[in-house]
């Protein structure tokens, strides 16, 4: 990944991200590293999937976060341990027991919304898609008006993180959830 950085860093980018969420079963210490290790190769600063969605469930204050991802039991709650420790319980869950990228890309969005539904009636203030591989991204700004729940796509959330990192404004994008409309930080 790190002569994948050096070649961003020759386009000159103002901040680099890694769209992957696997640090959120094999530990956020990992993403931490990376993006440390980024920055001091290229001087730019980074983020990854995993620190932004933490970072944004944080920084909106949501206590009741509810979890919907694709993969199996195993990790699920894996991810519940992790994240768990990084400060953000997980209040509800819903997961598909799926095993490879391919499938989670099939993931109709009717499904994701279903699933999101279902987290946001145990009475979650907040819902995050973990999986760079769900579309989630698209039916945001639809389902937060219906259930007036924040709802957060991990790669839009990686999008509006690594925007406020190249000190762009995220409020420039609109239809993509509320996650683009809260305070710069």
């Amino acid at each position: 990944m790190l002569p994948a950085a050096d070649l961003l860093a020759d386009a000159k980018v103002e901040a680099m991200a890694w769209n992957g969420t696997s640090a959120s079963w094999l530990g956020i210490e990992r993403d931490q590293s990376l993006c440390d290790a980024i920055g001091a190769r290229t001087g730019k600063p980074a983020t990854t999937s995993t620190l932004a969605c933490i970072d944004v469930v944080r920084s909106s204050g949501a206590q009741r976060v509810g979890l919907v991802t694709p993969y199996t039991d195993d990790v699920q709650l894996r991810i519940g341990k992790v994240w768990a420790g990084a400060g953000v319980a997980c209040h509800a869950e819903r997961h598909l027991g799926l095993r490879d990228n391919f499938s989670f890309g099939q993931v109709a969005p009717a499904e994701i919304a279903g699933m999101i539904r279902a987290v946001a009636a145990e009475g979650c203030d907040a819902v995050v898609i973990l999986c760079t591989n769900m579309d989630g991204a698209a039916i945001t700004a639809a389902l937060e008006r219906e259930l007036n729940v924040l709802i957060l796509d991990s790669v839009a959330v990686t999008l509006w993180r690594t925007m406020l990192l190249a000190r762009a404004d995220p409020g420039i994008l609109s239809g993509w959830g509320r996650v683009f409309q809260l305070p710069l930080s």
